[in-house]
């Protein structure tokens, strides 16, 4: 299909899914909400105490505790968003294919642990891998910090000079590439989604393999929907902008899989409800 015929698609599978997609959208804005009052919360309270130090973000890189305080806070609420997330991709799969979302949401409800730690897992590896892929990155953005921050720009030498050039050049480089190399890995959660027993490593590997030679429609097909940011700020038509664009994505997702977009969840679903 062409972007246009899967975007056709897509609103004609919201059309005849939009309360089930309203739910999902309600769903989200319920979980991010709890976090937002448990952030708010966690904070309130240690304000005032001497605990308050914690969320001073200047001294992330200064003191210890306060980087624990944020590494900690940030892997819970990731072990939190990561598999819901993940629940949240899975019903738009099942909406996109026209299937029934019940089905799947009780399969996942039955083994929500193994489902939930599988997902975790996942996402946890495929974001390292990324994370590492950006570390000569991050370190040339520290040189070129330290080169025209730290020493002052007239007490360069030559040789600092020539490093803050081989830095900026390198971070423009190495962005490129990076872009390049995220949305190579951009099939993978879906792999996952497909087929949840598959090792994370394969399916980041083929996700590179059949990503070759993609990425500009991919780029093309995002940057589309970036015509409907004005809308999004008015809140309200984020009930239907959202599931159009994660309908549509998905479809996407679909079509660059080709022959490897095999679902196995239906079969999952089968075999439990025959042996349950």
């Amino acid at each position: 299909m062409t972007d246009k015929e899967i975007r056709q698609k897509a609103a004609s599978r919201l059309a005849a899914s939009s309360g089930s997609c309203v739910s999902l959208i309600v769903f989200l804005f319920a979980v991010l909400t709890f976090l937002a009052l448990c952030e708010a919360t966690i904070y309130l309270s240690i304000r005032d105490t001497a605990y308050g130090g914690l969320y001073d973000l200047g001294r992330l890189t200064q003191s210890r505790s306060v980087l624990a305080f944020w590494v900690i806070k940030t892997l819970m609420e990731l072990a939190l968003m990561t598999p819901l997330s993940n629940l949240v991709r899975r019903q738009f799969i099942d909406v996109a294919r026209g299937r029934r979302m019940n089905d799947t949401r009780q399969y996942i409800t039955a083994h929500a642990f193994k489902y939930y730690s599988r997902a975790f897992y996942s996402s946890f590896i495929h974001n390292l891998i990324k994370f590492f892929a950006a570390v000569p990155g991050m370190i040339s953005l520290y040189g070129i910090y330290y080169w025209s921050y730290v020493t002052r720009i007239n007490d360069l030498t030559l040789r600092g000079l020539f490093v803050l050039t081989v830095c900026v050049g390198f971070t423009v480089v190495w962005i490129g590439l990076l872009v390049r190399y995220y949305i190579s890995l951009a099939l993978t959660p879906y792999i996952m989604a497909l087929n949840p027993r598959t090792n994370v490593f394969d399916a980041c590997d083929l996700s590179v393999r059949l990503m070759d030679g993609q990425h500009i429609r991919y780029i093309k097909f995002v940057a589309y929907f970036l015509l409907y940011l004005p809308l999004v700020l008015l809140i309200y038509p984020i009930m239907g902008i959202y599931p159009y664009y994660k309908i549509s994505y998905t479809l996407l997702i679909d079509e660059l899989l080709g022959d490897f977009s095999n679902d196995k969840m239906p079969g999952m679903i089968k075999r439990w409800r025959k042996y349950r």
